[in-house]
């Protein structure tokens, strides 16, 4: 079977009558047994998501959240962590009033690459308690249990009880968390994929220069 690759690309449909761009924007993250895999956890849980009409606002722990919150950038915000046996994808979904996609953009690519080195130990410490209720949460009903064994088994060979995932979530440190993001983020290429009004989104260019 052939290695499995992240594969970096710009696409775009732009469409003049949508008020609204969808935008996805995607790092190459990390797989399964990669010791970057719990970090990265802890830097999604970090990252955080926002939906203006659930609330929160200037309220949000999240820097990027509440960026986007107070200056109201964008409808809603979702990170993303997707594993693979080989590799990853870690990145952001928004949805962003067509206006507002490029302030949207630098908003984005500011708190990315201040993550490399402005994580803090409260940020982590949070990350991990919220982290664990979502993983207990997850597994609530025998479809989900069924679901996680299964993954386990076929990625790492045998089932690892909560307990374990925990003790190995508490071990990770500051350092860990900021060792991922310099990995995902510091002067690496990315995907995106954009639909809707776009006329303000900028280049790939600009968006790997400022992210980094």
């Amino acid at each position: 079977m052939d290695y499995m690759v992240f594969n970096t690309n710009f696409f775009s449909i732009h469409f003049n009558s949508d008020p609204m761009a969808h935008m996805a924007l995607a790092f190459e993250g990390a797989s399964w047994t990669s010791e970057y895999a719990y970090p990265l956890m802890l830097l999604q849980t970090i990252i955080g998501s926002y939906d203006r009409l659930s609330g929160g606002g200037k309220s949000l722990t999240s820097q990027l959240c509440y960026d986007v919150a107070a200056n109201e950038l964008a409808n809603s915000i979702s990170t993303f962590n997707t594993c693979y046996k080989d590799t990853g994808l870690f990145g952001l979904y928004a949805v962003v009033e067509r206006e507002k996609t490029h302030a949207f953009m630098q908003c984005i690519t500011n708190n990315l690459a201040q993550l490399v080195n402005y994580v803090t130990e409260e940020d982590v410490e949070r990350a991990k308690i919220a982290l664990k209720a979502t993983m207990l949460m997850g597994l609530d009903g025998n479809t989900n249990v069924c679901e996680d064994i299964g993954r386990q088994l076929l990625t790492y060979g045998r089932r690892m009880t909560p307990a374990e995932i925990f003790h190995r979530i508490e071990e990770l440190t500051v350092e860990d968390v900021r060792a991922a993001a310099y990995k995902v983020f510091h002067d690496k290429d990315h995907a995106m994929a954009a639909i809707g009004g776009l006329e303000g989104l900028p280049s790939y260019e600009w968006i790997r220069n400022n992210s980094c």
